[in-house]
């Protein structure tokens, strides 16, 4: 993939035109995505767990690895800046 390609999936039409602001705002995109894949990611994993299955089966049921499976539970974080 391209960074060309890249900043049209995370910015569309919303696009600039300048290649640093839309790099900096793709980046943003990006993280903003990530947060959110992972918590809606864990809340379905924690379900999965509260029904009863192993993260073992999770992984074997979902191509999820298991050690990812289990850091799901865990949002990732900003960096505090300085």
């Amino acid at each position: 993939m391209t960074a060309d390609e890249a900043l049209d999936a995370l910015l569309g039409e919303a696009r600039t035109g300048d290649a640093r602001a839309d790099l900096i705002a793709a980046a943003q995109e990006a993280m903003d995505r990530r947060e959110r894949n992972t918590q809606h990611g864990g809340a379905v994993i924690a379900a999965l767990v509260e029904m009863g299955l192993p993260y073992r089966e999770i992984e074997q049921v979902t191509g999820i690895p298991r050690t990812t499976a289990q850091r799901w539970a865990i949002p990732p974080t900003r960096a505090e800046s300085d």
